[in-house]
Order: C-alpha cells, then sequence, then structure tokens
C-alpha cells in the first residue's frame, strides 16, 4: 500500500488540502474559501478560529476520501503575523501581508531609503518584508494585546501548533521578518535586528527546517480532525517556496509563475545576488536562493471583479468570456491593478488601482480584458528587471496555482511577454511541496536530495505567441502602462492619506 501523504496548501483566498501518493500522483482534494477581513483602510485580517475551522473541514473531508494518512506538511500564505497567549490561543486576528498599517512604522526603524536598509537584511524595507513591524505597531497600539504575547508565528506555525502542540518558524517565512540577514549561508535570528526593532527573540518561535519533523499529531488534533494519532507533521514553508521545491526549481536561472491571489514570477539563485525589486529568501534547499517578482493582487483582481463590481457574475469563466469580446489593447483602456497597494516592481503601499483612458465608446468586456492586460503588463515588468539584475530572459515560463488553468489568460501572457507559457499538469504545486516536505519528516524520502521526490511535469504543449513580432497594440499599451504609476504616484499618495470614514467591519471572499 501507498504512503499517503498530505499537504496543507493555506492561502489568502483559500485552503485547499490535497493528498499525494508518494509518487506524487493527486489522489483526494478539498478546498474552503477564505474571509477576508477589511475593517479600515489598509488593514486585512484574517479570523483565525474560523480559518482554522475551515482547515478541519478540509481535512477531515480528504481524509474521510482516503483513510490512514501517513505524514503532513504545510505550505501557506506568507507572511500572516499571529500573536499568540500562554495557551497558544491567538489574541487577536492575523495580519496578511497585504496589510500596510504598519507602513509609517517600517519607515521609522528602516530609515527614508527603503533600500538601504537591504545592507542588513538582504530585503528592503516593507511591510511585506519586514513583519517585525506588525508586533511594533500591536505594541503601540493594542497595549492589552502585547501584555499578553507569550510567542509570534506564522500561519504555518499556527496550524502546526493545533496539530501537534509545537511551535516554530520556518527560514523561507523568517526571510520576510526584517529580523534575519537573508545573504547569510545558515538562518538565524539576528540581534543586531532584534535590538534596532526593540523586540525579544524569546517572543518569537524558534527557527525550525521546513522538512523537519516539528512534532506529532496529538490527541486533541487526532479525535477533532479523525487523523491517526502521531502523524509526523513538517513545519512547511511559505507557499511559492513550497511550489519551487515541487517543480524542481534547484539550478541557477530557473523560473515559474505562480497565479494564485498574487501573481508572482520565481527565479532560483546559487547565491545571493539579490535585486532592489524582488522580495529575497532562503530556499528550502540548502545553499540556495529564491527571489520573487510579487504582485499583489494580479488573481485577486478578478474575485474584487466579481465581489465589489459585478456580484452578478459568478464565475472567472465569465469574466473570460466577457474579456474576449474585445480585443488586444482593450480598445485603449489601461488598468492599474494596485488594489492593495503594489509590491515588485514598485513598492508603495499606497498606489492604488485605475483604469485608465475610460470613455464613452468602453464598455464592460474592455474593462474586464484590460484586467487580464494589466496584470500581464506587471509581469512584463519583473521580467524585465531581471534581465537588467542576472541577464536572464526566459524563452519559457510554467505557470502554476488556481489561476493557471487559464488557456486564455495564458495566451495574453504568451504575447504580452513574447514567450511561451506552459501549463503544469498538476497546478497545485505548493500543496504537493508541503505533502512532500512532511514525507521527509516522516523518512519516505531520504532528504530534500532524494532522487525518488517527485516533480510537476510540464504539459508538452506550451502556448506560444500567436506572432514571432510583438504585438503592436500591446506594445503601446505597454509604454504607457509603463509611464503611468510615475505620473499618478502623487495623486494616488494624496487620496490614500484621506480621512477613514466609519468604522464598520466589511468581509469579502476574494476568488
Amino acid at each position: 500500500m501507498t504512503n499517503v501523504l498530505l499537504g496543507i496548501d493555506a492561502g489568502t483566498s483559500a485552503i485547499k488540502v490535497c493528498a499525494f501518493s508518494s509518487d506524487g500522483k493527486l489522489l483526494a482534494k478539498s478546498q474552503r474559501l477564505v474571509p477576508v477581513i477589511t475593517p479600515y483602510p489598509f488593514w486585512v485580517e484574517i479570523d483565525l478560529e474560523r480559518y482554522w475551522e475551515l482547515t478541519v473541514e478540509a481535512v477531515r473531508e480528504v481524509v474521510t476520501k482516503v483513510g490512514k494518512i501517513h505524514s503532513i506538511g504545510l505550505s501557506t500564505t506568507c507572511p500572516t503575523t499571529i500573536v499568540l497567549d500562554k495557551s497558544g490561543n491567538p489574541l487577536r486576528p492575523g495580519i496578511v501581508y497585504l496589510d500596510g498599517r504598519a507602513d509609517e512604522i517600517v519607515r521609522e526603524f528602516a530609515g527614508a531609503d527603503p533600500i538601504t536598509y537591504q545592507a542588513k537584511t538582504g530585503n528592503r524595507a516593507s511591510t511585506s518584508t519586514c513583519w517585525v513591524a506588525n508586533l511594533v505597531w500591536i505594541q503601540r497600539n493594542e497595549p492589552t494585546v502585547w501584555s499578553r504575547i507569550e510567542k509570534v508565528c506564522m500561519l504555518n506555525g499556527f496550524i502546526a501548533y493545533r496539530l501537534t502542540g509545537e511551535l516554530g518558524i520556518d527560514p523561507t517565512q523568517a526571510s520576510y521578518s526584517g529580523l534575519v540577514d537573508v545573504r547569510k549561508s545558515t538562518p538565524s535570528w539576528s540581534q543586531e535586528l532584534l535590538n534596532l526593532w526593540g523586540i525579544s527573540e524569546k517572543l518569537v518561535a524558534p527557527l525550525v527546517p521546513s522538512a523537519d519533523k516539528l512534532g506529532k499529531v496529538d490527541s486533541t488534533a487526532a479525535n477533532l480532525i479523525g487523523l491517526p494519532l502521531g502523524v509526523p507533521v513538517a513545519l512547511g514553508a511559505a507557499d511559492t517556496a513550497a511550489a519551487a521545491l515541487a517543480l524542481g526549481l534547484r539550478s541557477s536561472g530557473q523560473v515559474f509563475e505562480s497565479v494564485g491571489t498574487s501573481g508572482v514570477i520565481t527565479f532560483c539563485l546559487d547565491h545571493p545576488d539579490f535585486d532592489t525589486s524582488f522580495l529575497n529568501r532562503y530556499h528550502i534547499l540548502p545553499s540556495r536562493w529564491l527571489a520573487h517578482g510579487a504582485m499583489s493582487m494580479l488573481g485577486g483582481s478578478f474575485g474584487w471583479l466579481q465581489t465589489k463590481i459585478w456580484p452578478e457574475v459568478h464565475s472567472f469563466a465569465e469574466l473570460e468570456r466577457m474579456a474576449q469580446e474585445s480585443v488586444p489593447g482593450a480598445n485603449g483602456l489601461i488598468f492599474l491593478p494596485y488594489l492593495a497597494g503594489e509590491r515588485s516592481p514598485i513598492w508603495d503601499s499606497e498606489a492604488s488601482a485605475a483604469w485608465i483612458g475610460l470613455r464613452l465608446e468602453h464598455g464592460r468586456a474592455d474593462m474586464v480584458r484590460a484586467v487580464f492586460e494589466g496584470a500581464a503588463f506587471g509581469l512584463r515588468q519583473i521580467l524585465e528587471k531581471a534581465k537588467a539584475q542576472w541577464s536572464w530572459s526566459p524563452s519559457k515560463l510554467v505557470g502554476v496555482g488556481g489561476g493557471a488553468h487559464s488557456r486564455y489568460w495564458a495566451q495574453i501572457k504568451a504575447d504580452v511577454l513574447q514567450l511561451e507559457y506552459g501549463l503544469a499538469e498538476q497546478t497545485d504545486a505548493s500543496a504537493l511541496g508541503a505533502a512532500l516536505l512532511g514525507g521527509v519528516a516522516a523518512r519516505v524520502y531520504s532528504g530534500l536530495e532524494d532522487p525518488d521526490l517527485p516533480e510537476i511535469h510540464v504539459a508538452t504543449d506550451y502556448i506560444k505567441p500567436r506572432s514571432t513580432r510583438p504585438n503592436s497594440a500591446y506594445d503601446r499599451q505597454f509604454s504607457i502602462f509603463a509611464s503611468l504609476y510615475p505620473a499618478l504616484s502623487d495623486a494616488m499618495h494624496r487620496l490614500a492619506h484621506r480621512q477613514s470614514e466609519g468604522d464598520s467591519v466589511s468581509t469579502t471572499e476574494l476568488r
């Protein structure tokens, strides 16, 4: 009987639980949409107890289908800042990477120039790469919560704790803490950086390698979920790092795109030659690093269209059909996809989204197509940054994740990026990566270099650009797209500092 490896992929938009055989075959899958809370401008949180309930539901469903589980591994959205009391219970909602409340604190501690800070950590200063700033925000604004904090962890740490009673933070998540120098070969909390931020090392959970056995399923979790007692659990990694493992990203220059709420182009490095436009972290594999060109709401823009703009549109497929009624270049309409600020390549938490060029002749089809194209233009900016930094210009790009199912969107990317775009046969790359880490922890595999570790295969039918020459409409639109943020940034910042109206909490599901 084959070993069944469970991978829990806990994202911003959904929780996916997948069971795999030891040769990487998907045996069963369950998914739950995640409610995201946005009580104030720039705040993005998750209710951790509800998140755990949804995780339990999804795990129980898969276990019912496949029976005995041999190991569990985790991959999660990153970073999500979580503070626990002495009993291991969350003291407040988790602060998601899209949250920008601590932006001023980052500038206060890191200095006026966010790039200068990179000399200390390997990452430029931002709320996405300095989750320690969220701790300072809690200290200043929620003193009662602060006084009760026993430990800080990330989302995979929280779920693992609920499964095993053991806590840890893995190096891929610690890379975005602001408390680790990612350029060093061995991950460790930096006393210099802890002192800079005024944080005691006792407050943060210990560093635990992604593939190590953090603990075993305890009786509480076993009874609640229906799991066997004592199943080994690996802490796992950030979702994109887990996907990199599943795709076999092992050599310098290898690249792929993950398409979820965020859109991320990931590059593998064999030494920490970092670019300031990217988020940089430790790879799961030793002596290797990952550089991410990460757009915050590449896929989330479509969930926003469905929930906030046209709630009568019930599926992504409907949006695709609408967009196909328009033409390349969206009849001169451009969408800036900065719905939650932006990380790569502009790095501005106060940037905002917009349709530019909107006129009477435009319809919904043009508006939707412009969203598809705006996402592709952002990816093109990221690839141009990589070419300038490392002289890399990939001729092919593999897509994984929920948004990688779309051949229509893949064709737009192929045309805009002028490369061949491949859809992976198994799009649940992060879940498979998590399952493999659990398998290593359970000794199903001898280690991370085990040749028997399965890898995701790319579909052989790469989607090619419609022409060997760049599309003139896309080239024209991209040139304008690239000029718009610099021209509008001042206005965006002024709008961002408007006084917030009302205190009501709104809940939405980013699909």
